[in-house]
């Protein structure tokens, strides 16, 4: 009777000599990475229906298809070239793709913290600050903030969607005007974030996001996400703000310096509009 003691080795086997036989076929009239990438699909897809006939009544299908997607990662990094036995291969590769992940994690909050810490004669003279998405949690739990219940209940229900959040003081009382989101490279996720984005902009909130590495919006699809256009009626932020990748602004996609200048007038005005007439705050609002 099969067990799931053997199932990783299954997983393996399966996924080696589909690809093989694969390859030898689409190596035909194909260039070879063409012909590994073809191969690499139907591998996967081979060995997914292979594990599920013969397993799927003894292992939970996520963790096979976790256990396809490690075998197909060692298909791809090939660490017998670099003499790491095969029987330590797939510890070796957890572990970097566990450093990977932590670096990930790591990073994008190290970015959120540079953009929470950014100060400004300009900043400070309009009392804002830019706060992390745990700041106003606390704030809301502690009722510090001044913005209608309609306002307070939208930014509960969206939690994590955004990573920082603009505020300003007037007078003492303290209201979110700004939602942002903050990544080293937009390219993560960028499907969903634009939604979101969305959602705080039909909530008459200024809506922006700031990437370290905006080389992903040089791409006719993304700056059609951001500005409007191509399959997107409507464009996704109020503006999108790159440190690099990109040579200068392009509508309503800017590049900024490590001081975040534009970005900050840009903070400054939407804060602006929020106080002078918050209607016209809507998705067609420019900060130019």
């Amino acid at each position: 009777m099969k067990n799931n003691a053997d199932y990783f080795a299954f997983c393996r086997n399966t996924y080696s000599e589909a690809w093989e036989k694969e390859y030898l076929t689409e190596a035909q009239g194909k260039n070879g990475q063409t012909a590994k990438l073809a191969a690499q699909r139907k591998a996967i897809d081979t060995t997914l229906v292979s594990s599920l006939l013969h397993y799927a009544n003894l292992i939970p299908e996520n963790e096979i298809w976790k256990s396809i997607a490690l075998v197909h990662k060692l298909n791809v990094a090939n660490l017998s070239d670099f003499g790491i036995p095969e029987e330590i291969q797939a510890d070796v590769l957890e572990r970097c793709l566990s450093a990977q992940q932590s670096w990930n994690k790591s990073s994008g909050h190290s970015f959120e913290r540079y953009i929470a810490r950014t100060a400004s004669d300009e900043l400070q003279e309009n009392e804002i600050r830019f706060i992390l998405q745990s700041d106003l949690t606390k704030m809301i739990k502690e009722g510090a903030l001044t913005n209608t219940p309609d306002d307070i209940k939208g930014l509960n229900s969206w939690g994590k969607d955004f990573d920082l959040y603009a505020i300003q003081s007037i007078h003492g009382d303290v209201h979110v005007f700004g939602c942002i989101q903050s990544k080293t490279s937009i390219r993560d996720r960028v499907g969903r974030d634009v939604n979101f984005s969305r959602n705080a902009m039909d909530g008459l909130f200024w809506s922006a996001a700031v990437t370290l590495d905006g080389s992903f919006q040089n791409m006719d699809e993304f700056k059609h996400m951001v500005n409007g256009g191509g399959s997107y009626p409507v464009n996704g932020w109020h503006g999108m703000y790159a440190m690099s990748g990109i040579t200068g602004n392009s509508d309503r996609i800017y590049l900024v310096n490590d001081t975040l200048d534009l970005f900050v007038t840009h903070a400054v005005r939407a804060a602006k509009q929020f106080i002078a007439d918050r209607r016209m705050l809507t998705a067609d609002w420019r900060a130019e």
